[in-house]
């Protein structure tokens, strides 16, 4: 099956893509820009680099590719990047899925990787938000994630696309980038143990509780979907952690002593207390239920800091 991947080299993308060439398909991943990225694994796949929001270069790489999937994940992902340059995460977020649609040939299949944030502001009898539940964002990133579904939805109507809408709350892993929660705790702490940071960790809001899940498990979710009815579905836990366990479970890990700060600026403004959603639909549809716990996602991203770290530590020191 040939399969084009959209952010091949972003957090989910790399990890999609990857997976999907290792299963036998002809992937292309798209990229838009590379400089300073840097990935838990090797890329195993063809990358070519793509403006999304450009029409005449998204028709001319579905005629030259021909692809029977897309997987759109390329994107602005960062909630706070999307409210400072809300001109361009609309061109990007929205625009960009319009774009790729338009270029479509009928009968296409189309994956868009949305986010769990679209349900908005939620009170506690609301939880597990489900697929019934009303999308009603509380920022302008959930704003374009939920225009570009509609793009969607649109597309599939005009020109006979078979679209999928994956809602994954939030998902963490190894290669993540250091401005989401779980990776800046993970990156402090290594920087700590080599001798790179005082003993001293920076944070924002420590009581908020969050869906977390492994970037793995939404890989998986991803490759099953394609065998379930077209529509709208969650990727969650099902569990909420709150983000002072996700702080504590890693300093057990790395096993080292530190004084916590909170940082003004890690604070996030409309923080809502606690957020689960439900895997109930995707489990009847496609089968699919998360896997790996929480410890070992977050031993894994420990892990992956401390190699990384240690091996700029050691470059760093050839340099001099």
């Amino acid at each position: 099956m040939r399969v084009l991947v959209t952010g091949a080299c972003g957090f989910v993308g790399h990890y999609l893509a990857n997976v999907l060439r290792k299963a036998g398909h002809e992937v292309l991943g798209t990229v838009f820009e590379l400089e300073g990225k840097h990935y838990p694994q090797q890329t195993e796949f063809q990358t070519t680099s793509l403006d999304i929001t450009n029409s005449e270069a998204c028709q001319q790489l579905v005629q030259e590719f021909s692809p029977e999937v897309v997987y759109h994940l390329a994107g602005i992902a960062f909630a706070p990047l999307a409210a400072r340059e809300f001109d361009r995460a609309m061109a990007v977020n929205v625009n960009g899925v319009y774009r790729l649609c338009e270029a479509l040939p009928e009968g296409s299949t189309f994956v868009l990787a949305s986010s769990g944030e679209v349900y908005g502001k939620v009170e506690l009898s609301d939880l597990p938000l489900d697929e019934s539940f009303e999308a009603k964002p509380a920022n302008p990133y959930s704003l374009t994630k939920l225009l570009a579904e509609n793009v969607v939805s649109y597309a599939a109507r005009k020109r006979l696309l078979k679209g999928y809408v994956l809602r994954p709350f939030n998902h963490i892993g190894p290669g993540q980038a250091e401005s989401f929660v779980a990776a800046s705790f993970a990156a402090q702490l290594a920087r700590i143990a080599l001798g790179l940071q005082q003993p001293v960790i920076r944070v924002g809001n420590l009581e908020a509780e969050r869906d977390f899940m492994d970037v793995r498990d939404v890989v998986r979710a991803y490759q099953l979907v394609l065998g379930a009815p077209p529509g709208t579905y969650n990727l969650s836990s099902g569990t909420s952690v709150s983000i002072q366990a996700l702080l504590d479970i890693l300093i057990d890990i790395s096993g080292i002593d530190v004084r916590i700060e909170q940082d003004p600026d890690r604070m996030r403004p409309s923080e809502v207390r606690e957020v689960r959603g439900s895997f109930e639909r995707s489990l009847k549809a496609f089968g699919w239920k998360p896997e790996i716990d929480i410890e070992t996602s977050l031993r894994d991203i420990y892990s992956y800091w401390l190699s990384r770290l240690t091996i700029e530590k050691a470059n760093s020191y050839r340099d001099q």
